[in-house]
């Protein structure tokens, strides 16, 4: 049963779609680092849904010229922290806002220009990597801790939205626990998202991923961890269960049967699904999400996984949190209360413990 997502409200909206948007994922903005005066001062700027793009890219556009001068002026360490920011505003730009396909596609070109323009200099180093996959390799980024390897790989896995610049953002208390990361875009997600359609059996992604990894001696792929989010907490279980090389798993209010959320799903959820699966209509889009079930598949995880989900997330009913840690035979359901999609607004009552449970799993460091 969904919750009413104006229970976790943070700001207010005249126009009932951009309140909606707002009630759901203004925590998760604010966690992923945009500004809270960009946030506030974009949405002032915002009449109805159709101004939601264009005023985030104008919002990015500004850091992304300071970022300019910075590089300009030799500034490396400022172009970073504006490249960044104008990347997290341009994915606000389009992450949704699926119905105008050139500016969205373009917002997401954008993301990854903006992205792509420091990697070399971010700390701890950032290297894009190829995976090689059937139709079309995919894109990951790789940061691996320094001192003596080879080092457990724990690989973030994007939800419906989001991509890997934007999880890669959360990277750090890993490495500091001795973990390598790897943020991936699989079938559907960021970059991949125009050259393949989401695919119910994401096994198939992170079985090349660690194909692609095997034989590295900085890492070792017989210790990998997964962490998906939102969408992505489905397609780590889907993957655990399938992938034996997978360690242990963590899923973040992630959907047990995804179709079963489908009619109370915002509107803009579902066009983004339909997007992403590359549907037609509707109706077939909400056809494919059947496909993303985990009947059947989650007593076949056998390996640890935790299930987080947050008592007031309005995308994802706590029941589909409760049925997979029923089913999988290895697993704690850890629910925080007051906590919206993701726990991104309380992030702090789970993520330091789970970020310490994958260490412990891996071989990795809590003291």
């Amino acid at each position: 049963m969904r919750v009413d997502p104006a229970r976790a409200r943070t700001l207010a909206h005249p126009d009932p779609q951009i309140q909606e948007v707002l009630d759901i994922w203004a925590a998760r903005f604010l966690a992923g680092q945009v500004p809270l005066g960009d946030l506030t001062s974009t949405v002032e700027r915002i009449q109805d849904w159709s101004d939601w793009g264009p005023e985030w890219m104008k919002t990015a556009r500004v850091h992304e010229e300071m970022g300019e001068t910075a590089l300009q002026e030799g500034r490396r360490i400022s172009a970073v922290a504006s490249f960044l920011i104008a990347a997290r505003c341009y994915h606000l730009s389009y992450f949704l806002s699926v119905d105008d396909e050139e500016a969205h596609d373009h917002g997401l070109a954008k993301m990854v220009e903006c992205h792509d323009r420091v990697l070399p200099y971010q700390e701890p180093p950032v290297e894009k990597i190829t995976i090689p996959f059937p139709e079309a390799d995919l894109l990951g980024l790789l940061s691996i801790p320094g001192g003596e390897g080879p080092r457990p790989l724990v690989i973030f896995l994007p939800g419906l939205d989001s991509t890997k610049e934007t999880r890669h953002g959360g990277r750090g208390p890993l490495l500091r626990r001795g973990l390598a990361v790897l943020s991936l875009d699989g079938p559907g997600q960021g970059e991949m998202s125009t050259r393949l359609p989401i695919r119910h059996d994401y096994e198939v992604a992170i079985s090349a991923a660690i194909d692609a990894l095997d034989g590295r001696d900085e890492i070792d792929t017989r210790k990998v961890g997964l962490i998906g989010a939102s969408l992505g907490g489905y397609y780590s279980c889907r993957a655990a269960a399938f992938e034996p090389r997978v360690t242990a798993a963590v899923a973040n209010c992630g959907p047990y049967d995804w179709v079963a959320c489908w009619d109370e799903l915002p509107e803009v959820t579902r066009g983004a699904f339909r997007h992403y699966s590359w549907s037609g209509s509707d109706e077939e889009a909400r056809e494919k999400a059947k496909a993303l079930d985990l009947t059947g598949v989650a007593e076949k995880i056998t390996q640890p996984l935790v299930v987080v989900h947050g008592m007031l997330d309005p995308l994802i009913g706590v029941e589909h949190a409760q049925r997979i840690a029923d089913e999988a035979p290895n697993a704690t359901l850890l629910t925080v209360d007051d906590a919206t999609h993701g726990v991104s607004n309380l992030a702090y009552r789970f993520a330091p413990w789970v970020n310490d449970w994958m260490a412990d799993q891996l071989g990795g460091t809590i003291t």
